[in-house]
């Protein structure tokens, strides 16, 4: 027994992600332990709200845009392209999305795909932007996809302050969606978007296309070293500008989902304070862009901010608690891959002295 025991511990410390998620557990333990409240007590609060009654919807729900949104980002980060415009992507998407599904006049059965398409297509359109601008004037893509983020905001600020703007209400949105063109909840976790079917099936479609395609491994060959691919014949400005496609697409689908199934009606700054983007960007990190990880990681995220919500509300102790647990295992699984790198790095210099030093 204690030799399983022992043999559990040592493949938690070996692996950074169980390692991470670990250590910074006990940092927080030591933090609401200085506030004057018993670890164990709020930690169990917060895994009661996560996954409990309605918390469980609630984490499901705020899942599936943080793991779109990593699934977005991943896709040109694992062809070595750093597209920081997500935010920007999302939110020109899901006032598209929003359109579409209030003035279309079609069927429901119609409207919401379309609405979807026309998200995934504005949010793709976004992400050109940055794309053309590296491939032919060599504009560092990941300062302009950032910089994009701004007048995003601002174009769907004015689009729903005057031309779409509901006259009605004193908020800065649009009319709400008509019932009928909402996208439908599933009785499975009480209630949760059908969007997590969508979601799901598009992991498994990246997952393919990584391991089974060509293009998809081109894309990680890229990804590993851009001159290697070039002198293979790789065609790496295309690439660019198909990864970013893919990745606006996914980004303006997210946008999409979180008005016509969530918030029904698009509100002015409403995507951006969510901060699904950002959140989106530190899951693809830690699941290291792979569609499968994502999922759990998402999962994990999802959990300590809904958790941290009920922590607070039960037990007194800030939400901001499960932000620091999040900063701490991205911060010590960036911080053990610089290690492992460095430690790579300086075996191979050691290897090319002992070989020069032989001959």
């Amino acid at each position: 027994m204690a030799e399983t025991l022992r043999a559990s511990t040592n493949r938690v410390l070996r692996n950074p992600v169980a390692f991470s998620i670990v250590l910074s557990l006990l940092i927080g333990a030591a933090i609401i332990a200085a506030t004057g409240t018993n670890p164990l007590i709020a930690y169990s609060e917060m895994v009661r709200g996560a996954l409990t009654g309605s918390g469980l919807r609630n984490t499901v729900s705020r899942m599936i845009p943080i793991v779109g949104m990593a699934l977005a980002i991943s896709i040109p980060f694992r062809a070595g392209v750093i597209n920081l415009g997500g935010e920007g992507q999302m939110v020109i998407g899901g006032l598209a999305g929003t359109l579409a599904a209030i003035y279309l006049p079609l069927p429901p059965v119609l409207v919401i795909p379309l609405a979807l398409v026309a998200g995934m297509v504005a949010g793709a359109l976004w992400a050109l932007l940055p794309a053309i601008g590296q491939t032919a004037l060599k504009l560092p893509i990941l300062i302009s996809s950032l910089l994009l983020n701004y007048p995003a905001r601002a174009l769907t600020g004015y689009m729903v302050r005057f031309p779409f703007a509901d006259p009605t209400v004193t908020s800065s949105s649009t009319v709400p969606v008509p019932e009928s063109n909402r996208i439908p909840k599933l009785a499975l976790f009480d209630g949760v978007s059908a969007s997590l079917v969508l979601l799901i099936l598009l992991l498994i479609g990246v997952a393919l296309f990584n391991l089974r395609t060509v293009p998809g491994y081109e894309t990680r060959m890229t990804g590993l070293n851009s001159r290697f691919s070039r002198y293979g014949g790789v065609a790496v400005d295309r690439q660019v500008v198909w990864v970013m496609l893919a990745s606006g697409g996914i980004a303006g689908m997210i946008g999409t989902h979180l008005v016509v199934g969530e918030t029904y009606r698009f509100l002015d700054g409403d995507l951006v304070v969510s901060g699904f983007a950002w959140s989106g960007l530190l899951v693809a990190l830690l699941a290291r862009h792979r569609p499968g990880p994502m999922l759990a990681a998402g999962a994990f995220f999802a959990a300590l901010q809904i958790g941290g919500l009920a922590m607070q509300r039960n037990v007194n102790v800030p939400w901001q608690i499960a932000q620091v647990l999040q900063a701490v295992v991205i911060i010590m699984i960036a911080g053990r891959f610089v290690l492992k790198a460095r430690r790579e790095a300086a075996a191979v210099i050691e290897g090319e002295t002992t070989v020069t030093g032989e001959v």
